[in-house]
């Protein structure tokens, strides 16, 4: 598995670099797909702070406020979060992460045609008793 190299506006950004790190440590990614990766790094980020900014200090997630005319408001960290979410979400099934890693899709294609072949030779044993 050849390892990409880190883009320096990634690099510079703790958490991105980690969640880079923990993206690309089980997948073998194409160089073309560095742009796209770290899009994906971004939106983490994204929803990493909308997290922050909907925790009091006390741990309990903040999901809306009253206003001065008594209104119960959205925060809009939570329609961001949906959006950073939702973008995640599609760029990981644009990437594969979602899928297994490529040893164990190996596997299960192992795993696939050793079922294939047991089911070939069932019927070549019922075509050979039939003669």
């Amino acid at each position: 598995m050849a390892k990409l190299k880190k883009p320096a506006s990634i690099a510079a950004n703790d958490f991105k670099s980690r969640k880079w790190d923990e993206i690309t440590a089980e997948h073998d990614f194409a160089k073309s797909d560095i742009p796209t990766l770290c899009i994906l790094c971004h939106w983490h980020l994204i929803a990493e702070q909308c997290i922050e900014d909907m925790t009091d200090e006390g741990g309990e997630t903040i999901v809306a406020y009253t206003t001065d005319d008594a209104d119960i408001r959205s925060l809009p960290q939570v329609a961001d979060f949906k959006k950073a979410t939702d973008a995640i979400r599609a760029l990981n099934k644009d990437l594969g992460i979602n899928e297994k890693p490529n040893h164990e899709k190996k596997k299960a294609k192992t795993q696939k045609a050793k079922v294939l072949e047991l089911v070939n030779d069932g019927k070549r044993e019922v075509a050979r008793r039939a003669r």
